[in-house]
């Protein structure tokens, strides 16, 4: 199966490259969607997905495309800015969707209700780029990724690199995480 890049960065930006060669180089197939260039809308948290179009979301735009990937494939890879701990707007309006990805019926698990994976459980890769230097901000994004992938049912692994980072260095790091994950 493809592995799913959700991209959140600006065209201007060597991780994105890095990212697909590394991928590309261990033998991955890839589909990539750079979300900055899609039309995709907000959730209206509607509900419709769960049981006026089950598994769709009645809003047309993008998001239809890139939904479907993600539900064939077994990893899906965030790459985005960290902004305030998150993710860009561009990657949370997709992220807000995956409720298509889940049955319309409740689970408990841990105490939390969550929704059972209608598609099975993903691994789920956070890669945050950040150029401040709050810990904090880095911790909130991990811990972000961590909430995701426990509401999908999914195992995870994060990153945060530093955009103005060394690129042989910001390979390696991604080339270490695609081993561990692929």
């Amino acid at each position: 199966m493809s592995i799913v890049i959700l991209d959140a960065m600006d065209d201007k930006n060597n991780i994105s490259n890095i990212l697909e060669e590394t991928l590309k180089d261990a033998g991955q197939g890839i589909i990539s969607f750079k979300l900055k260039n899609m039309n995709i809308m907000p959730c209206r948290s509607c509900g419709a997905c769960g049981f006026k179009s089950p598994g769709k979301c009645v809003i047309q735009d993008d998001s239809h495309e890139v939904l479907r990937a993600v539900a064939r494939c077994s990893t899906f890879i965030m790459l985005t800015p960290v902004r305030f701990g998150g993710y860009a707007s561009a990657l949370k309006k997709i992220v807000d969707k995956f409720m298509t990805l889940g049955l319309p019926l409740y689970m408990v698990k841990q105490g939390h209700l969550l929704h059972p994976m209608r598609y099975g459980s993903k691994f789920i890769v956070g890669i945050g780029v950040y150029d401040g230097d709050s810990k904090d901000s880095e911790d909130c994004f991990s811990r972000l990724v961590e909430n995701n992938a426990f509401n999908m049912q999914s195992e995870y692994r994060t990153l945060v690199l530093k955009p103005s980072g060394d690129g042989e260095k910001i390979k390696q790091e991604i080339s270490s995480l695609i081993k561990e994950v692929c």
